[in-house]
């Protein structure tokens, strides 16, 4: 027989080989007896160090977390033990020992893994803030709006920095702007500030025009500001909010920790750009309306024309600029019965075009004052056009225009003479009583293209009821139809003014515009200008 070792070194040796693991090791076991009992078995010091409450020989107790887990049989555990993250695994062991010993044995494998929780929740924390400023620089900056940016920059703080976060901006204003968003809704609550109202919180004021350092402080002087729908009783965390056209703060109401600090900074930093970015674009916007409202077509006068009808009709190559190379003007009754009207083209397209358009009126509004025969006033702003061109000859920019301008006045009996000159323009139509259509005979050369530029005139009569078209060449090359391609041409100019006879002013403008759009059939197109003079039907005497 084989040589047996007696139960008393066995366990001895036991003893030893835990001792010598770095792996912190447990040995439970269930005693019987009188009273049967869970009890330590063997522990090692790596186990002693993780659960120092454990003793050899006794019943299994603190900590109570592991004696739950003994006693109920479970396969492990994970608690927190003084400050330490402790993970363990039974594995259960059948052994015969001596008749009063334990003969159930589990074995239990423990692991410290706090620094793997910590490590494992930093980095999830950590992808969980780049995700929030990924988000949030996605919305921000794609707002360009100032009170939606600011509203949206409550809105996405609230439950991530802190329960409630107000947001404050000053633009340079009398006024300064706020919102409020708070966790659980949606959107944010908004309203302003005067000056004075901040008397109340001096540091902040002082943030806001510019005079404050750049570092959070912790307050609580801004509770007493009108933004709250109760004073909060949390502490105040003001965080300044840097930009380039704005200054403003985040001011967050309790937060969750102090490692919020950290993001509620970069996220600063995200809000002001946006409110600086929106900030320009509304200042853009105001500068394009402004520039908008002055190159646009003006309104027809309305007044002192009774023996005049005046129709008009405006559609821009890029409609979303509302302005472009085409333009017309009729200018109110002078004391001499005449209304002066014109109508152009010049070179380009877009803003570039509408700015070389509002200089070339602005020039003959200037030059009206001098001269009013129109073949002579289109030579002068032939040379004015040249003239200007020599002295910005380093932007090298077109400068050459076509137009018809010229002037009406009523004649006794009924009608309007119309008195026209044309350079490098398409003739006007004149639509008679009986429907028919005429093209007017003259001609003329671009206007600021040549220095010995001609320019053609001449005089038409519209007996009541007939019509005067003038029109760009937007109209008659614009392609369109079946193939997309054809010109509308003259002919179909032509033909739908004919259709026209009888129709108000306007409603032959709007008329031709509606078939040329059907025309296009959505397509691009080029600047279209139409303007309709047409004597009134029926003379009406002055009173």
């Amino acid at each position: 027989m084989e040589p047996t070792m007696p139960a008393r070194g066995i366990r001895s040796l036991e003893a030893r080989v835990l001792d010598g693991l770095s792996e912190a090791v447990v040995v439970t076991g269930y005693a019987r007896g009188r009273r049967p009992r869970r009890i330590v078995y063997a522990v090692n010091p790596a186990a002693h160090r993780l659960l120092p409450g454990l003793v050899v020989g006794e019943p299994v107790g603190n900590p109570d977390v592991f004696a739950a887990a003994v006693a109920d049989g479970a396969p492990g555990f994970e608690a927190e033990l003084a400050g330490r993250v402790v993970v363990g695994r039974g594995r259960r062991l059948i052994e015969e020992h001596e008749p009063d010993g334990p003969d159930v044995l589990t074995c239990w494998y423990l692991r410290d893994v706090t620094e793997e929780r910590r490590g494992s929740a930093s980095l999830q924390r950590a992808q969980a803030n780049a995700q929030f400023l990924a988000e949030a620089g996605r919305v921000l900056h794609g707002v360009l709006h100032l009170d939606r940016t600011l509203r949206a920059a409550a809105s996405l703080a609230a439950g991530t920095l802190a329960p409630t976060v107000l947001v404050l901006f000053a633009d340079g204003s009398d006024t300064v702007r706020w919102a409020r968003g708070e966790a659980g809704h949606d959107r944010a609550r908004t309203g302003e500030l005067t000056r004075s109202d901040l008397r109340v919180a001096p540091r902040l004021h002082e943030a806001l025009i510019g005079e404050a350092g750049v570092d959070p402080w912790i307050t609580v002087e801004l509770a007493d500001l009108p933004v709250w729908a109760e004073p909060p009783a949390d502490r105040l965390v003001v965080v300044p909010v840097p930009g380039a056209v704005v200054r403003g703060v985040l001011v967050l109401v309790g937060p969750s920790d102090e490692e919020v600090l950290p993001l509620a900074q970069e996220y600063a930093v995200r809000v002001g750009t946006a409110l600086s970015a929106a900030a320009l674009y509304r200042e853009q916007a105001h500068l394009g309306h402004v520039l908008q409202a002055g190159l646009e077509p003006p309104p027809l006068p309305t007044d002192g024309h009774d023996r005049l009808r005046i129709g008009s009709a405006y559609r821009p190559a890029r409609e979303s600029l509302r302005v472009g190379g085409d333009f017309y003007e009729v200018l109110p009754r002078t004391c001499d019965g005449e209304t002066p009207f014109l109508l152009g083209d010049v070179c380009g397209k877009g803003i570039e075009a509408a700015v070389l358009s509002g200089r070339v009126r602005q020039s003959l509004h200037a030059l009206r004052l001098l001269e009013r025969e129109p073949t002579t006033l289109l030579g002068l702003l032939n040379t004015a056009l040249l003239d200007a061109a020599d002295l910005d000859a380093a932007v090298a920019l077109p400068r050459f225009a076509t137009m018809v301008l010229g002037d009406a006045r009523p004649l006794d009996g009924g009608g309007v003479l119309l008195r026209l000159a044309t350079g490098g323009h398409p003739p006007p139509l004149l639509l008679r009583a009986d429907g028919t259509v005429e093209e007017t005979e003259v001609a003329g050369s671009l206007v600021g293209a040549l220095r010995d530029a001609e320019f053609g005139a001449t005089e038409v009569v519209l007996a009541p009821g007939e019509t005067c078209l003038l029109y760009s060449d937007g109209v008659t090359e614009a392609r369109g139809g079946p193939g997309g391609r054809e010109f509308y041409g003259e002919e179909r100019l032509t033909a739908a003014l004919a259709g026209c006879a009888g129709a108000p002013a306007p409603v032959v403008c709007e008329r031709v515009l509606q078939l040329l759009s059907e025309w296009l059939g959505g397509r691009d197109h080029d600047d279209v200008a139409l303007l309709a003079l047409q004597a009134a039907p029926h003379v009406q005497e002055a009173a």
